[in-house]
């Protein structure tokens, strides 16, 4: 009678041992280079013997931010941009600058995206839906259709909420299902049929952390993956980036999104949600926002319907 060779099971100390020697290996400058210590005692005092694990919403801001913030804003006259004043100019100049920087961050340039500021990332994508030139569903044509991922973020599902009230096809798909549609050639009957389609993933799952590929933004565009190949029309893509560039770089030559919300709290931490939507100056044109306040407008008529709105998307 054989005897049953029992299997050797590997402990837990032994294997968190291995992982941790592989990891220093491959992450050699984690924690600030050695100085982990000293930065979480100059920038995080406030969390001592508290377990933060909420990166995925948001970062913490280091105290040096908030110091400098506040600093700034002491020493320099802020006003509003739409004037013409020294303080005026000094908001707008300080605004375009920051634009710019966005852009290199993204290794983008002004002539091919603009920057529109908003109150967060969820504002960003409600921006989209108002302003995209939705066309119903009718007995005798076929209209757009608003498709995402299954797994986006309730901000990126709440667009049914527009769509669904102008008679737009909601199609929610799943990862298996954009892959198993592709197609090698591109598709190239546009011309015939212009209708405005949008799809929305995020680069990075907001639950699970799950990164999806940057290719699907070509894949779509070029209408080589489903639903894009199976519906004819001209498809965008709203990359929904919000969780990805909050720790990992995103390069906008790799992946020209047409829209590309992010959140600024989840990169820096700073306290006001504030976001931003950056759009492909070369599909600018087809929002249509109708709402128009501030300076927003570039001429309007109190006692007639008469509005122009500003020639630039960002100002607009």
């Amino acid at each position: 009678m054989k005897r049953r060779r029992r299997r050797r099971r590997r402990t837990f100390p032994l294997f968190f041992k291995h992982s941790s020697k592989t990891h220093t290996q491959v992450c050699r400058d984690y924690g600030y280079g050695g100085d982990l210590e000293d930065v979480m005692e100059q920038e995080f005092r406030r969390i001592k013997g508290i377990t933060y694990l909420d990166h995925a919403a948001t970062t913490l801001y280091p105290e040096s931010v908030i110091r400098n913030y506040a600093n700034d804003l002491s020493k320099n006259l802020y006003g509003n941009p739409h004037s013409y004043h020294t303080s005026s100019r000094l908001t707008h100049d300080t605004v375009e600058t920051v634009r710019y920087r966005v852009l290199q961050h993204f290794n983008a340039s002004p002539e091919e995206y603009s920057v529109i500021f908003t109150s967060g990332c969820t504002a960003a994508l409600k921006l989209v839906a108002e302003s995209f030139p939705w066309r119903p569903q009718t007995e005798s044509e076929a209209g757009s259709y608003f498709s995402y991922l299954t797994d986006s973020h309730t901000s990126v599902v709440g667009i049914r909420g527009v769509t669904s009230g102008r008679g737009v096809v909601c199609l929610p798909v799943s990862l298996k299902e954009v892959r198993s549609g592709a197609k090698c050639e591109r598709q190239c009957d546009d011309a015939v049929c212009s209708t405005p389609h949008l799809f929305c993933y995020p680069a990075q799952s907001n639950f699970c952390g799950r990164k999806y590929p940057l290719s699907f933004v070509k894949g779509i565009q070029a209408r080589q993956l489903y639903p894009a190949s199976d519906h004819e029309g001209h498809w965008y893509v709203l990359l929904d980036a919000a969780s990805h560039v909050s720790s990992s770089p995103l390069n906008l030559q790799e992946c020209p999104a047409d829209f590309i919300p992010i959140s600024f709290y989840k990169i820096f931490g700073f306290p006001t949600g504030l976001g931003a939507l950056l759009v492909r100056n070369s599909v600018a044109g087809i929002l249509k926002k109708t709402y128009f306040g501030g300076g927003t407008a570039a001429a309007y008529l109190s006692g007639e319907d008469y509005y122009v709105y500003a020639t630039n998307i960002s100002d607009r």
